[in-house]
C-alpha cells in the first residue's frame, strides 16, 4: 500500500468507527427520547427507568435501574445491543427476565437512551 494511502485510510476509519458510536450514545436527541418513551412502556415494571425516578418498581425482586446499567464499565453499545437482543435465562426471581421481543430500531432507540444515562 503506499505510504500517501495509509493516512487517509486511517482518517476513513475513524470517521467510520465514531460515526457508528456517536448513534448510540445519544448524539441523535430523537432518539434518546425515544428509546426513554419505550422504557416507560417496556421497562418499568422491573427497572427505575431514569436518574430522577423515586417509584419501587413492581416487580418482587427488581432489576438494577437503567442508570446503574450505563454506569457500569462493562456497558458499551454492543454489549447492551447483544444483552437486548439475546433470552435472558438466568435472570430474574423466577430465573427469567421476559424476552423483550425488541426489533431493531426499539434496540437502537433504548441503548441510546441507556448509555444518554452516563452524562
Amino acid at each position: 500500500m503506499p505510504k500517501s494511502i495509509r493516512p487517509i485510510l486511517c482518517a476513513l476509519s475513524l470517521v467510520v468507527l465514531s460515526g457508528t458510536d456517536c448513534a448510540a450514545a445519544g448524539s441523535d436527541p430523537d432518539l434518546v427520547t425515544r428509546g426513554h418513551k419505550l422504557a416507560g412502556l417496556a421497562c418499568t415494571v422491573c427497572h427505575l427507568i431514569s436518574k430522577d425516578d423515586t417509584r419501587v418498581p413492581m416487580a418482587p425482586e427488581p432489576g438494577p435501574s437503567l442508570a446503574a446499567i450505563a454506569a457500569r464499565p462493562t456497558t458499551t453499545e454492543a454489549t447492551l445491543r447483544t444483552f437486548l437482543e439475546a433470552r435472558h435465562p438466568d435472570m430474574g426471581p423466577s430465573g427469567q427476565m421476559p424476552n423483550p421481543r425488541l426489533v431493531a430500531y426499539e434496540i437502537d432507540e433504548l441503548v441510546a437512551y441507556i448509555l444518554s444515562l452516563r452524562k
